[in-house]
Parts: structure tokens; sequence; C-alpha cells
């Protein structure tokens, strides 16, 4: 984009940057620097050529000044303070203010109503961005720092200092920070607990979409979120060209078990055969409780006659050599599968019948095996 919007556009991202919380940031800290910036003009022009303070005292508000405008900003926009626990230098730059307008009330009297209103506005400039602790802390040293001051002058007897009405302007000044501090206190509190509220609602909402797609016996997805994923896969296929095959698993005997053993047992054997399944089975494949004892099984780019049939061999194999349970160390879990692979202009609905007519001709031929589906036969054209 070019013309006035675009060059708007670019200078603004050069300023703030394009991520959404160091945007914030660095806008907190031009609106600081503007601060700054302001106070070195009124030094520079104002105060120090009419003799207000002296050329040490004007030259060290100066550099204070400067050092802020050089410093600050730049440390935010590099990205330094990025994991820092104050990433936007907020309470360096509440200290750092307030020492030039402590040191400035106490040596340029003309200058004193307005050192205390921007003291009060430092306050407010950290309710956004300071926590709890944070908040309280800078308060308590925004008065001390006055008290201290105010301490300061009265012993050393500051020209055009009238100590008793300069100790009630500072009380009074005090109290209006203590006032301010507690409500930065209170606003930092209700940002931390709106803060809490929706990691915790993201959590919640975490947790509902983890058992919406997950069966919560064993931890495999459950079939809703297989059907999806079935689909995807489909088009997938239809539009790059890829393979890919269903295996769908049923344990053979385990109404038996159940009645043997009870449905305690029935269960344990289910997790077990999930985490079997799941620690041979490639990254890519995706297996879900299907239903009762059935489990199916997506296996892209595949071919039921070699890695379909591999997977599966490999899986009989693991749950042949591990126990089921320690109650029952003999035990071994065996399975039936129905392999069908994926034919173009086929539904999932059509290949998932494929694989159950497979999977019962396993268990014809006597079970604790895998048997491939047939392709369809093409579509014939209907004659004239």
């Amino acid at each position: 984009m070019s013309g006035p919007i675009g060059i708007t556009r670019r200078l603004g991202e050069l300023l703030l940057g394009t991520e959404p919380r160091l945007r914030g940031r660095l806008t907190m800290c031009l609106l600081a620097n503007s601060l700054y910036l302001g106070w070195l003009l009124f030094i520079a022009l104002f105060i120090v050529p009419r003799g207000l303070v002296s050329p040490g005292v004007g030259q060290f508000l100066m550099a204070h000044q400067l050092i802020a405008l050089i410093t600050f900003y730049p440390l935010v926009r590099s990205g330094l303070t990025h994991h820092w626990s104050d990433p936007g230098l907020v309470l360096p730059q509440i200290a750092w203010a307030c020492l030039a307008l402590v040191v400035g009330y106490a040596v340029s009297p003309i200058g004193r109503a307005v050192s205390l209103q921007t003291m009060s506005l430092i306050v407010v400039f950290g309710f956004l961005s300071l926590r709890p602790r944070a908040a309280v802390w800078t308060g308590i040293g925004m008065i001390c720092m006055l008290l201290g001051m105010l301490v300061w002058c009265i012993l050393s007897r500051q020209e055009n200092f009238e100590p008793r009405l300069q100790t009630l302007i500072i009380v009074t000044t005090c109290f209006i920070l203590a006032l301010l501090t507690w409500q930065s206190h209170g606003f930092a509190m209700r940002r931390k607990r709106m803060s809490a509220d929706r990691k915790a609602l993201a959590a919640a909402l975490q947790e509902v979409e983890v058992l919406m797609q997950h069966d919560t016996l064993t931890g495999l997805y459950n079939r809703q979120h297989l059907q999806t994923r079935l689909e995807a896969e489909r088009e997938r296929a239809r539009a790059g060209g890829h393979r890919f095959c269903v295996a769908l698993i049923d344990l053979d005997h385990f109404k038996l078990i159940n009645d043997r053993h009870g449905h305690a047992m029935g269960d344990h054997v289910l997790v077990a055969f999930a985490r079997q399944a799941q620690a041979v089975l490639r990254e890519t494949d995706t297996i879900a409780r299907w239903g009762g004892e059935e489990f199916l099984i997506l296996l892209p780019d595949t071919e039921p006659v070699d890695k379909a049939g591999i997977a599966l061999r490999r899986l009989q194999a693991s749950l042949r050599g591990a126990p089921i349970s320690d109650a029952e160390p003999n035990m071994r879990v065996t399975f039936s599968a129905g392999v069908a692979e994926w034919a173009k202009g086929e539904s999932i609905e059509q290949l998932l019948d494929r694989a159950d007519a497979a999977l019962y001709d396993a268990k014809r031929q006597g079970r604790d095996r895998a048997v491939q589906a047939p392709l369809p036969l093409p579509a014939h054209p209907a004659p004239p």
C-alpha cells in the first residue's frame, strides 16, 4: 500500500511493532517519552535561562531526562525485556521520573506545584500496568521520596522553603498518593482476577474439547472425532491422489472375558489394548474406540498389502508379549481385523462396510487374524 496511509502504517509498525502486547507497551513508552522530552525542553528553555536553578542542577535534570529518552523505549522496542517480570519497564520508569521530580521540587520553587501534579499523574500511569505488589511498593516509594525530600529541605534550610507550608503541602500530597496507590492496587487485583478467570475458562474449554473428542475409558479418540478425520482424509485423497486404509478391529472373545473375570477386567483389557496400539502405531495413524470392544484405525498414505499389514502384525506381536494384568499374568488378548483401502469415488460409509465384511471373514476363519477387503468392482455403464 502506497500513499500517506501506507507510509503511516509502516511508520507505526517501525515505532510500535506488529505484536499486540508489544504495541501496547511501546505506546506507553512513547507517552512517557513525551513527558521526558517536555521536561527536558522546559528545563533547558525556561528554568535554566532564568536562573531558577543552578547550572549544575539544571545539567543534572537535563541529563536525567535524556537518559530516560535513550534508554527505556529502545530496550522495550528491542524485545530484550519480553520475558522480564516487567516487560514494559513501568516500575523503573516511574522510579526514574519520581527521582527527577523530587529533586526538582527541592531546588526549584517555581516548579513545585507542577512536580506534585506530575507525580500524581505518574501513579495513574501505572494503573493499567503494575501488578498488585508493584503498585503498593510504587506508592510507598513515592511517599518515602517526598518525606525524605521534606526532611532534607528542612534540615538544609533551603532557600524559599517555608517548612510549615511545605509540610502541609507534602503531607496532603502523600495522602493523595496513598489513595491513588490504593486505587492502583485495586485495579491491579481486578486485572489479576480477570486474567486468572480467562486462563481458567480457556483451560475449561480445552478440557471440554478433549472430552468431546476422546473416549473417557481408553483415552483414545471417540467415534465422532474419527468420523470427522475420515471425511477430511477422503477429501485429501480425492484432491491429491493419496491412498489410505482403515482397519476395523474387534477383540476376540471379549464377552467371555467379561463373563469370567468381570467388567472391571474387561475395562482393563480395553485400556491395555489402547496403550499397546498407541505404542506401536505410527504418529500419522489415528486410532479410535469405535464402540464396545471395536476399534478403528485410520492409516493415511498406506496400502493394505504392506504398511497396514505390518502395523497389524506388529500390534498382534506386542499383545502376545505383554501381560494384561498382574492378577491374570497368563491372560493374553488377540483381535480380528478387517482392512479396506479407500477406492476413488467411494463414500466413507461404503469403505467401512467393506472393512466390516472383511472383519466378519476374519472371525469366520478362526479369529486372531486380519483379512483384506477386496476393492469394489468398477461400475459398468448401463447398456443403451
